[in-house]
């Protein structure tokens, strides 16, 4: 114990001086370990500055799922990475904001208050005690026969000096008991603390990454199937490239040993049955409505002026009896030459081949990549007249209109496309009605093409003719709804997210500490928080409170989302959450009616204060921890289910979020209830509903049973993409309700939002896991009503319904 002794001596001035020489060695080392702190917690800011870079460049390499680039490599997969990594760095900010508190505001209060105080108090004794030594020197000094006046003068500033001298002795006693006093207890305590916010963050990150490890795993699984099934493919292509130019020896070999009399009497090459076979079956497809490409390939074109120069063309002819060919070489930026290789087989019927003339004849860049019909081949004849050229492997198309020079690439190319050719003239021949397949030509039939082919090719093909229908419709839906969307972006963007929910009463604070500027919020409790308190609240679980930044969870902040915060606010919410809380201050236990409510062993809850936002983690734990999950300050509402029931649902039908989320706090009403479960079959609700949905209030009994009917087995998410707006649905969907229920005549919301012709609505529904392929009782999926209504104008909705 120090100071035993209070009196001034030589060894209490030692003492002193001891302790002060202490107190400077701590306020040394206080400061060295300060700085470490310090630059732990930088570095601590600048890996949350790493880990969110990472996470955004991931998702802007992993692009989307209208990404062709992306989906290709898996960047779609990777979005779940993107969000644990977001996360795992939310963590380690969470982790910084609590050690500068805990441990870096701590050091730096100890240094310059704590240590400051004894510095202040040594000089202010240090000059107490020359002030008392000389007046303790003029009294003593007096001699025997001097006035009584002056010696009173003297002893009181003798007594006034003294005092002095002992308040600053006692000051610095103080101060120095203060230093050895918190050197028990105050490092320790910052340190543990810091060990204690350490353990939490690598608790969040192992629980979050624990979760994640069977979707990781499922993901390694993937990628090596990948991996395995891309070295199959690549030795596969590396034994087609050999067979390949095999291949082409032969043809070369075969060409310069040819004999020039191969050809019949009349120029026409001998078609072998099997061949002619193969080639009416292809073209039976096209009266089915599946275009085929029967051959296709260069062909060097003699023009008709008088220079007659040749020109090489890229040439298709397709199960339609159409043969055309393009204006322009075509260029692939990235990928081979098709201009060589020969069909998949001798009827095109490979993937490859179907998706290079699908591209070609449906997506047009400019004039000069236009498909050009060349020749009606129903009334066409193929000839091999070498007169008309002194080149090789040519060959002629004569038609009434115009006869075509072509030149092929070698022999074989020679005869494979007279042979397909003259099958295809068979063929039309023999047809029944061969003029059906032959009043359409490539261009007016580009759309037709690409629709049928791209029954097989899936989504790649898709976005090529989305592409193709926008540009050929400049004053459609698509187009128009595009610019309102970008309108409608830049409109809602002019205010930030977090200026606008800190305008709604109470917002200004967080809702626990009062910590002011509040930049995190409880998607579900819809209250802002500091960032501390977020911590707390995200160890409550998802399934009390969802915790997300206003300034970092950027996709989190929808429009519906915004709108239910708006209605709600801190201010609003803790009335709910804390409505049997202490008023008075000091927070002491009170004896009044509302405290009675609480069962006794909630009694010490109500002798908590709130917290304040210099107060120690552990307190805001227990009171969030009482407030939240035990619902200790909650008033419970004591009436039957019928009547919440009841209650709930006029308190959707009139839109009133506050009261539907006090109704849900306090009470334990089922978010699913069917309307039968109501006992409102008629009476008033009926009223103020078909006012609602265009029933007057002079609506007749056979009215009121056809709307008593049309609400049959609705539930209340049904009814609120009735009459609610979009913050109602989202405050039903953050506490559970079933986005796939169905009424009487099996339709679900989603149903209902493209009846009602509320898009966003229907597009909310979608992104959070509505089925689109439900069907009702007529067979009809919501898809199919959005298409026969004809007015969305939303691409993405649906992209959405179609997925």
């Amino acid at each position: 114990m120090f100071f035993a002794k209070l009196d001034d001596s030589p060894m209490f001035r030692e003492q002193i001086q001891s302790l002060e020489e202490s107190a400077e060695l701590l306020r040394d080392r206080c400061l060295k370990f300060y700085k470490g702190c310090h630059k732990y917690t930088e570095g601590l800011g600048e890996g949350y500055d790493g880990d969110i870079a990472f996470a955004s460049s991931l998702e802007m390499f992993g692009g989307g799922h209208n990404d062709p680039i992306s989906v290709a490599f898996g960047g779609p997969v990777m979005t779940k990475f993107t969000i644990a990594l977001r996360e795992i760095g939310t963590y380690k900010e969470v982790l910084r904001s609590q050690i500068e508190h805990i441990l870096n505001d701590r050091l730096l209060q100890f240094v310059e208050i704590d240590l400051h105080e004894v510095k202040d108090a040594r000089k202010v004794f240090d000059k107490a005690c020359i002030q008392y030594d000389q007046a303790r020197e003029r009294y003593l000094s007096l001699k025997k026969g001097t006035k009584a006046d002056i010696v009173t003068v003297l002893e009181d500033e003798l007594y006034s000096a003294r005092s002095s001298f002992e308040q600053a002795r006692f000051n610095l006693v103080t101060a120095l008991s203060n230093i050895e006093a918190k050197k028990r207890f105050e490092f320790l305590e910052a340190v543990s603390g810091t060990m204690d916010a350490h353990l939490r963050y690598f608790k969040q990150g192992y629980e979050l990454l624990h979760q994640m490890e069977p979707y990781i795993h499922q993901v390694l699984a993937y990628a090596q199937q990948s991996r395995e099934r891309s070295n199959y493919e690549q030795a596969a292509l590396a034994e087609r490239m050999q067979e390949f130019k095999r291949q082409i020896d032969r043809e070369s070999r075969w060409s310069s040993n040819e004999s020039k009399d191969s050809a019949n009497a009349d120029g026409m090459q001998t078609i072998g049955r099997s061949s002619h076979k193969m080639i009416e079956a292809v073209m039976q497809s096209a009266a089915e409505g599946k275009v085929q490409t029967i051959r296709q390939g260069y062909l060097s074109k003699r023009s008709s002026n008088l220079r007659g120069d040749w020109k090489r063309r890229f040439f298709v002819l397709d199960s339609q009896g159409m043969l055309y060919y393009y204006r322009k070489e075509w260029s692939r930026p990235s990928g081979g030459n098709y201009s060589s290789q020969r069909d998949q087989s001798d009827h095109g019927s490979g993937l490859l081949s179907r998706w290079f003339s699908s591209h070609y004849h449906g997506v047009v860049h400019d004039d000069k990549s236009v498909p050009r019909h060349t020749v009606n081949l129903l009334t066409s004849t193929i000839k091999i007249d070498a007169d008309q050229s002194d080149l090789r492997f040519c060959f002629r198309i004569i038609s009434p209109a115009k006869n075509y020079t072509l030149q092929a690439e070698s022999a074989m190319d020679q005869m494979d496309w007279i042979e397909k050719i003259t099958g295809v003239i068979a063929s039309l021949l023999s047809s029944q009605s061969p003029e059906q397949r032959l009043l359409t030509s490539p261009t007016n039939s580009g759309h037709h093409r690409v629709v049928s082919e791209n029954s097989s090719l899936g989504n790649l093909d898709h976005a090529f003719y989305e592409d193709l229908l926008d540009k050929s419709s400049g004053t459609g839906n698509f187009r128009r709804s595009g610019r309102s969307l970008q309108h409608h972006k830049f409109n809602s963007k002019q205010e930030k997210t977090i200026d606008v929910l800190r305008k709604v009463p109470g917002n200004d604070a967080c809702a626990e500490c009062g910590a002011p500027e509040p930049d995190w919020a409880s998607l579900n409790l819809g209250v802002l928080l500091c960032i501390e308190c977020s911590g707390v609240h995200r160890n409550l679980g998802v399934h009390i409170s969802k915790v997300r930044s206003l300034t970092l969870d950027v996709r989190a902040w929808e429009p519906s989302v915004i709108n239910l915060f708006q209605s709600l606010g801190n201010s609003f919410a803790n009335s709910i959450w804390e409505e049997l809380f202490p008023s008075s201050s000091n927070a002491k236990c009170r004896d009044d009616s509302s405290s009675n409510e609480l069962d006794s062993s909630n009694q010490e809850h109500i002798c908590i204060s709130k917290p304040k936002h210099s107060d120690l983690i552990s307190a805001k734990e227990k009171f969030i921890h009482a407030k939240y999950a035990d619902k200790y300050f909650v008033r419970r509402r004591n009436t039957d289910q019928l009547s919440v029931a009841q209650q709930m649902w006029e308190s959707v039908s009139a839109n009133d979020k506050k009261a539907v989320y006090s109704h849900i706090v306090t009470s334990d009403v089922d978010i699913n209830i069917k309307f039968e479960q109501t006992d409102l079959n008629s009476g008033d609700f009926q009223l103020k509903s078909s006012n609602m949905n265009s029933f007057s209030s002079s609506s007749t009994n056979e009215d009121r049973n056809v709307l008593d009917e049309c609400f049959e087995g609705f539930s209340l998410l049904h009814l609120a993409c009735w009459t609610a707006d979009i913050g109602m649905i989202e405050l039903l969907l953050q506490y559970g309700a079933n986005l796939n229920s169905t009424d009487s005549r099996r339709r679900t919301p989603l149903h209902h939002c493209i009846l009602k012709g509320r898009h966003l609505f229907a597009k909310l529904l979608l992104s959070r896991g509505a089925d689109p392929h439900i069907a009702d009782e007529e067979g009809k999926t919501p898809l199919q009503y959005a298409i026969e209504s004809g007015d969305i104008d939303y691409e993405d909705l649906l992209a959405l319904l179609d997925r």
